[in-house]
């Protein structure tokens, strides 16, 4: 007999306490190993509608509600025994009669009382839907209970409308809604209604105990078990090159990555795996979802490599010499730039600092250690224009820079990737590479992507949000030969955060943004989750912002908020310093440090520079400092001397601030002393 788990299962089961949890997953655990035990007193609801939902005890007070038929048992609901009860008689397990997909149906009762509440509430609004026909309406998925409240809802009654539907039904309603075009739905037909892609974003069939064990062992995390139709797609789909994916934050490209992984070690059991990413941190949390997805000593976990992109390249380089890698940073670039010039034009009246922005933006990024390749380099969106006279004097600068660096076997990230590369060339590592945040690699870094796998089908898998670009300027990524046109796909559902979020946080960023191959990408997406508007706190001074602070910790943990349910994060350690470590000491809160090797707590509030923030997600997010000065911070900018530079420093705080923005599922607080960033604006404002 077929085995499945719902969504609404697992959803249920995050709600409970600790104790209740760890009850409920053994009970479950036994029940599918022996689901006719006597103990579990399993008994049909006569209550319910559908007659196919039953019960199992798990104690004295908790149930299990199961969907039992000829061919399959799905664990539908846990809770305790009147709240269970009562969800299973609310509620139909149906096949919806036009997409052939099983979805749950609430039962005509709820339909009306919802009618009472949303839909008639509204009367004299103009009907968002009423102008589609029937058979369009069944094709999105809407049960043909839900048609006439459907047609009927106006502007103030769909958010609360679509929390009673379908999940398919509520994305195409809620982009239909937003002005996007939603084409019809193309049918698909299965023989069996939980394998249609529609039920597989909610329903899981479990072909052994430890598919079970993995699903419950951590049940707030969805991704594990259900994929948007989207999403798997993406994962299934075989590909003759490159491809990538793209989305806003919140839209599951890591999730993405992740099942990608997976399915590649699935689909090919002899390949060499790689998923990397731009920074250490997002390695080691990749580790850890891996880790949930595959079981952390399971024959594909063992197969499956996970690193940061430059320490796959250090430890190429170090390899092919024999020699350990020691790689230059920012501090003793400027000395050693200092060293050079004095040594070779020691009178020229071209600044250090501009030498330096040269350094980072031309010379070092793209691998250039030659006049000739100097010469000939294009310096376009540079505002400095340089000559040929200034061009070959500021190179013997540059040469004499890389002479000093051989000579103490000093070398740059990008340097040691192009090195990494080219000792690739007749053997590549790896079968399939799987890449994710990869905004932020530069020409160097695709090069040595673009080097890790022979080309040729499933090579490359790359996921991307331009509006996530926080350590590299935009590049194109045909210029290291990674071509994706015809292979690339735009994610546009939000999970992670609410609408209100999710509209606040984009309006941090431009509507239109390249996604790194010159095509203008337009960044549209919408969330179906729904929560309070996102709150900006302006303060008189950072002390007073720390006392308020404070109180809002107290007040949330007071509403029932754990503190590892909440995150402060800041530009940069003098706010942390300044402003949240007096807050959590006034309010009596422990805060937990993020780092490289400190996850979140899984008991304290989690705090850290917005950099930190990466990859990471909680129930409340406050970000605070976001003052006029400091976001962005003017003492950073006194040394960009190119306007070029100016522009991608403040594009890049940008990207910065809706990261931090975007950690957020539930609630978001801004705060800020004196004059607000100009990047923060008042929810509606």
């Amino acid at each position: 007999m077929k085995f499945l788990i719902a969504d609404t299962f697992t959803k249920s089961l995050a709600r409970l306490d600790a104790q209740s949890q760890g009850a409920i997953k053994q009970a479950a655990f036994d029940f599918q190993v022996n689901p006719a035990s006597p103990g579990f007193k399993l008994h049909r609801l006569d209550r319910a509608k559908d007659k196919d939902f039953w019960s199992f005890r798990v104690n004295k007070d908790l149930r299990i509600i199961v969907h039992k038929s000829e061919s399959s048992f799905a664990l539908c609901y846990a809770d305790h025994h009147d709240a269970a009860y009562a969800w299973a008689e609310a509620r139909r397990l149906e096949v919806h009669p036009q997409t052939g997909a099983a979805q749950f149906v609430e039962v005509k009762e709820r339909i009306e009382e919802v009618v009472r509440q949303v839909v008639r509430a509204a009367e004299g609004e103009p009907a968002l839907f009423a102008k589609h026909e029937t058979d369009y309406l069944l094709a999105l998925g809407v049960p043909p209970q839900w048609l006439d409240a459907v047609r009927a809802v106006g502007e103030s009654g769909i958010d609360k409308l679509l929390g009673h539907l379908p999940a398919e039904a509520a994305e195409r309603l809620l982009q239909l809604a937003c002005g996007e075009p939603v084409p019809r739905p193309v049918p698909i037909t299965t023989q069996d209604p939980f394998e249609h892609p529609d039920a597989k974003r909610r329903f899981r069939v479990l072909d052994s105990h430890a598919e079970l064990r993995r699903a419950l062992d951590a049940p707030w995390e969805q991704w594990l078990v259900f994929l948007h139709p989207t999403q798997r797609a993406v994962v299934e789909r075989k590909y003759k090159g490159p491809a990538r994916v793209t989305g806003s934050a919140g839209t599951g490209k890591s999730v993405v990555a992740i099942h990608r992984a997976a399915h590649v070690l699935k689909a090919d059991p002899g390949a060499r795996v790689l998923l990397t990413t731009f920074t250490r941190t997002l390695a080691v949390r990749l580790g850890h979802s891996a880790d949930l997805l595959l079981g952390n000593d399971t024959k594909e976990r063992r197969r499956l490599e996970i690193d940061h992109l430059h320490k796959i390249a250090r430890d190429i380089a170090a390899q092919a010499t024999g020699k350990p890698v020691s790689v230059l940073d920012q501090d003793k670039l400027g000395a050693l730039l200092e060293t050079a010039k004095s040594r070779v034009a020691p009178s020229a009246d071209t600044s250090l600092a501009f030498l330096k922005s040269e350094w980072n933006a031309i010379v070092d990024p793209w691998g250039i250690r030659s006049w000739p390749a100097y010469k000939g380099v294009s310096r376009a969106g540079r505002a400095t224009p340089l000559g040929a006279k200034q061009r070959l004097s500021i190179w013997k600068i540059f040469e004499e820079l890389q002479r000093l660096l051989a000579e103490r076997r000093l070398t740059t990230w990008t340097g040691l990737c192009y090195m990494a590369a080219e000792r690739l060339v007749d053997a590549r590592p790896y079968d399939h590479v799987i890449a994710d945040e990869c905004q932020d690699f530069g020409p160097a870094e695709l090069t040595l992507l673009r080097a890790l796998a022979e080309p040729g089908p499933d090579d490359l898998f790359l996921c991307s949000d331009a509006g996530q670009r926080i350590y590299r300027a935009a590049v194109a990524w045909s210029s290291a030969g990674i071509d994706v046109r015809g292979r690339s796909t735009r994610l546009s559902i939000n999970y992670r955060t609410t609408d209100q979020i999710r509209r606040f946080s984009d309006r941090i960023l431009p509507e239109v943004m390249d996604e790194g191959d010159g095509e203008k990408e337009k960044r549209s997406t919408v969330s179906v989750l729904n929560g309070p508007h996102p709150e900006v706190q302006g303060f008189a001074n950072a002390a007073k912002e720390a006392e308020g602070l404070a109180g809002l910790l107290q007040n949330l943990l007071a509403s029932g908020y754990k503190p590892r349910d909440i995150a402060l994060f800041a530009r940069g350690e003098r706010v942390l310093r300044d402003r949240v470590e007096p807050a959590l000491a006034k309010a009596g809160i422990t805060g937990h440090p993020l780092s490289d090797d400190q996850p979140p707590s899984a008991t304290d509030v989690s705090v850290g520079t917005i950099h930190r923030a990466k990859g990471l997600e909680f129930k409340v997010v406050v970000v605070v400092g976001c003052d006029s000065g400091l976001v962005p911070p003017t003492y950073l900018q006194k040394d960009l001397v190119d306007e070029a530079d100016r522009e991608a420093f403040l594009e890049q705080e940008r990207h910065l601030l809706y990261v931090a923005c975007t950690r957020a599922r539930e609630r978001l607080v801004v705060t800020y002393s004196g004059t607000p960033s100009r990047w923060v604006v008042e929810p509606g404002g």
